[in-house]
């Protein structure tokens, strides 16, 4: 399934999502570094002058007032601030700043929300400003009140309501109750939007929706505010989505994960977890572009990836490329439970039951993503012993002439551990194509009941460490080095064949 950007517009969206997505707003927000000066600024008068302070906060909407304000306390201690909601009339709300202005408290900013674009009677705008003037010249009236508005006619009525009725025993005499706030500026969005991405996109940034540097230059020269900004990518995803669903009419879009098989459990962890992001075994997209882009390799593979150089993001999100640790344990019991007699011959021990080699797949982690399964200790893998990791070395031997073998076995094995699980689909290995259209045939490709296709590529790897007076020490293929090449190599037959 094609999955569109997530890139939240309002603050309160952002909130929720990141409440959501598990993300940390503080890795999301930006300091706005002349409105933080400009609120120390005020927070000061009200501290020398003994006078609470009032100013409106002008900007145009989607610039950030309402975020600015709602974060202001990430970016500077000093500030506590409360918002006081529209659900108070303006009456209501002079009441509530002084209510809680009476347990005072340094640099206490009060937020009037959601007032963007207010409907004001005169009167009781000058009857508000009569109460925050009287609460203003009170030991417990020392705060600052803002007001973030977007309205041009409504902000001139507030600003000379507010200087008629009090004067700088409101107001600022320097800025007349008014500060233009732009935002961040336009050469800060692009960062800000990636990050926001990667936080709530299962660390995916722009590049991955096809939205590259190149591509959004046009859209930042339109955007007048962040949020502008962000409705042109969100519009601009779409439309690739819609231009790749459009090329795939009449094909499947399978993911493509690929399963590192390797004697040293811990050296198998290591290699998986540099070329992957977060517990979903994500490939790390960024590595991988840096790859590309370092230019000092003339390898074949490379150079058909860089003609593609704007769509690697895209292609490797959409295919939804992974990579995953296919341990010892799990790769021994698969062969031992359902290999044929020229691969289990080579073992020491040659058989286990298949209910056996079912437990231990369903263990893995690719297994656990592949049906859902909750894993409260997902980055835990056990580590082989030394007759598990002999008895691999064993087998991993033949993977040169006798993969498909192999396989098959492991095929069977996920197949098992599905129908043991309750999750219904087919697995089939080494005989099906991806699709009547396809030249391409995964080595085991899993057809789920809920509609996923998922095609397995396993690779039996060895660190090269030998076994004394059997099998010679050996140059290793499974350096981090060598699994990036069987991947880029790969996923790229797959881009072929789907004439991406």
């Amino acid at each position: 399934m094609i999955t569109n950007l997530l890139l939240p517009k309002r603050y309160e969206s952002l909130q929720d999502a990141a409440v959501e997505k598990e993300a940390d707003l503080t890795q999301i927000v930006r300091k706005v570094p002349d409105a933080t000066a400009r609120i120390e600024q005020l927070l000061r008068q009200v501290s020398n002058g003994g006078l609470g302070r009032f100013e409106l906060f002008v900007g145009p909407s989607g610039s950030g007032k309402t975020t600015f304000l709602s974060t202001l306390p990430r970016f500077y201690a000093g500030a506590h601030v409360t918002p006081i909601s529209d659900k108070f009339s303006l009456a209501e709300a002079a009441a509530e700043i002084r209510s809680l202005g009476s347990s005072p408290v340094s640099g206490q900013v009060f937020v009037m929300l959601e007032r963007d674009n207010p409907n004001l009677v005169e009167s009781e705008l000058r009857s508000f400003f009569e109460e925050l003037r009287r609460t203003f010249r009170t030991r417990e009236g020392r705060v600052l009140v803002i007001w973030p508005i977007t309205d041009e006619t409504s902000a001139e009525l507030i600003q000379s309501t507010a200087w008629a009725v009090g004067s700088d025993s409101i107001v600022d005499f320097a800025s007349r109750g008014r500060y233009e706030f732009t935002g961040l500026p336009k050469s800060a969005y692009f960062e800000v939007a990636d990050i926001t991405a990667r936080s709530l996109n299962s660390g995916q940034g722009l590049e991955a929706f096809g939205l590259g540097v190149e591509v959004v230059q046009p859209m930042l020269q339109r955007s007048a505010t962040i949020s502008q900004f962000y409705s042109l990518l969100e519009a601009k995803s779409q439309e690739l989505n819609n231009q790749f669903g459009d090329t795939l009419k009449e094909r499947r879009l399978p993911s493509v994960w690929i399963l590192v098989g390797g004697d040293d459990t811990r050296e198998l962890s290591l290699t998986v977890a540099n070329l992957t992001q977060g517990t979903e075994k994500r490939i790390d997209i960024d590595r991988m572009i840096a790859v590309l882009d370092a230019g000092d390799s003339t390898t074949g593979y490379l150079g058909e990836w860089r003609k593609k150089r704007h769509q690697v993001a895209f292609l490797l999100r959409h295919l939804d490329v992974r990579l995953f640790e296919l341990t010892p344990n799990v790769a021994v019991s698969a062969i031992r439970a359902f290999g044929d007699a020229a691969i289990t011959d080579k073992l020491n021990k040659k058989k286990e039951s298949a209910a056996n080699a079912s437990s231990a797949i369903q263990v893995a982690r690719f297994f656990q993503l592949l049906t859902g399964a909750q894993s409260s200790n997902a980055a835990t893998i056990r580590a082989a012993s030394v007759e598990t990791a002999d008895e691999y070395k064993r087998v991993q031997q033949l993977a040169s002439k006798s993969d498909k073998a192999m396989n098959k076995a492991l095929a069977a094995c996920i197949a098992r551990g599905l129908e043991d699980v309750g999750i219904g689909g087919v697995v089939t290995a080494e005989q099906r194509k991806l699709d009547p259209k396809s030249n391409l045939q995964p080595d085991i490709m899993i057809d789920l009941a809920d509609g996923r296709l998922v095609c397995i590529e396993p690779t039996w790897r060895t660190t090269g460490v030998g076994i004394v007076g059997e099998i010679p020490e050996q140059q290793s293929s499974m350096t981090v080095g060598h699994i990036q090449q069987y991947l880029l190599s790969k996923v790229l037959e797959y881009v072929n064949d789907l004439g991406a």
